[in-house]
């Protein structure tokens, strides 16, 4: 019984090495979310911090409200990405265990 759980701290204290090893890693890994028309652009990490922003000057002439929705649509597509990102590195580690648990 007690090497059965000595194996699982083990594996246990293993995961959370890995898991900062991909935290880590996410840092530098860069996403991209682009407008529909792609006149907006996001870059940011997989760990969801924004990077850069561009807007096409062409699309600075359009009134605010087309503005906002390509800004809207290419960071939603950039946290979209990364989130995937994200879950395929974790799933790595864990093996799906983190599927379904909020924030992972």
């Amino acid at each position: 019984m007690f090497g059965n759980m000595k194996e699982m701290l083990k594996q246990a204290q293993n995961m959370k090495s890995q898991m900062k090893k991909i935290k880590k890693e996410l840092e530098s890994i860069e996403v991209e979310g682009v407008s529909a028309n792609g006149a907006c652009k996001i870059t940011m990490t997989a760990d969801m911090k924004t990077k850069n922003v561009e807007i096409d000057e062409t699309l600075l002439s359009s009134e605010a409200y087309v503005i906002e929705n390509a800004i809207k649509i290419a960071v939603n597509d950039a946290l979209e990405d990364a989130k995937d990102t994200s879950a395929k590195k974790l799933k790595a580690v864990t093996g799906g265990l983190t599927d379904g648990l909020p924030g992972f």
